[in-house]
């Protein structure tokens, strides 16, 4: 009987803890405010760094936040140019998300698909992707797809 109880309570358990990852997706217009470019003095090289500050607004076109990010190139023709990037989401009085991944340079139309390593506040727990397409020169799209502890969310981004 114990045994047959012991099994029930780590059921109960497990199903608990997987009920409360709930996923949320954001979506975010980031408008950006200032580019930095630290490069060689004979063009683009591998070890070029770009560093980015951006203001991220939702589809109501409220400010939700700001963002930050430096990318550097890690190759160049003959093979396709590709950046790696980290970069961070500072959404108001909600918390980070850090996220990073391998990118194409940011020509219109470019995607990426980034990962994201965790947060702070109620993104604290926060796994998941994050979805970047650039919309002009000045402003890109974002989709973050995440997995998140319930108990953490607090009700101002909705599921979808």
């Amino acid at each position: 009987m114990t045994r047959l109880l012991t099994l029930v309570v780590l059921c109960l358990t497990l199903v608990s803890t997987l009920a409360e990852a709930k996923s949320i997706r954001i979506h975010v217009t980031a408008e950006i405010v200032r580019t930095t470019v630290i490069s060689g003095p004979n063009g683009p090289e591998i070890g070029d760094r770009t560093i980015t500050t951006v203001v991220m607004f939702d589809e109501h076109d409220k400010e939700v936040g700001t963002g930050t990010g430096i990318c550097t190139i890690i190759s160049l023709p003959p093979q396709a140019t590709l950046l790696q990037c980290l970069l961070t989401s500072v959404f108001d009085d909600r918390g980070q998300i850090i996220f990073a991944g391998i990118l194409p340079p940011p020509n219109l139309g470019a995607e990426g698909h980034l990962g994201i390593l965790g947060g702070t506040g109620d993104f604290r727990t926060a796994r998941g992707e994050v979805t970047l397409v650039v919309l002009t020169t000045d402003t890109q799209k974002a989709t973050f797809d995440i997995e998140i502890d319930s108990e953490r969310r607090q009700g101002k981004f909705t599921a979808q």
